[in-house]
């Protein structure tokens, strides 16, 4: 019994690493530092925002493709997790330094391309991936 709970937990935990999301046909993963802004229009009411991020995109063949991908949006406030590209994870934590909590950085995950904000990857799903 115990044996096979092991090896359940095992496939539960390793399979998902082999290829991002199987059940998908076609995903995307951000370069975390790709991330450029061609506009920030700062009022007192809300900031306008336009930047582009580049995405690594796998169709159903595993054929992968690069995207640059842009989103604009407007923000009435500023809580640290406005204008990021899509699939990227950051956490709160508290900052001895700062005395306050803030966003940081914790990993790219992959997201289904039929689900991007981003017209130019709905478009590259749209086109490849049936």
């Amino acid at each position: 019994m115990k044996n096979r709970l092991f090896l359940l937990l095992a496939f539960a935990f390793i399979l998902p690493l082999g290829s991002p999301l199987k059940a998908e046909a076609c995903n995307c993963i951000a370069d975390p530092f790709s991330k450029k802004y061609l506009l920030y229009q700062k009022t007192w009411y809300g900031t306008k925002r336009k930047w582009t991020c580049v995405y690594t995109c796998q169709d159903s063949q595993q054929n992968r493709s690069e995207i640059i991908g842009t989103h604009e949006d407007w923000y009435m406030t500023d809580k640290g997790l406005e204008g990021i590209c899509e699939g990227l994870h950051y956490v709160n934590t508290y900052s001895t330094f700062k005395m306050d909590f803030v966003w940081v950085f914790e990993e790219a995950r992959w997201f289904s391309a039929s689900q991007s904000k981003a017209p130019e990857v709905a478009q590259w799903s749209k086109e490849r991936c049936r």
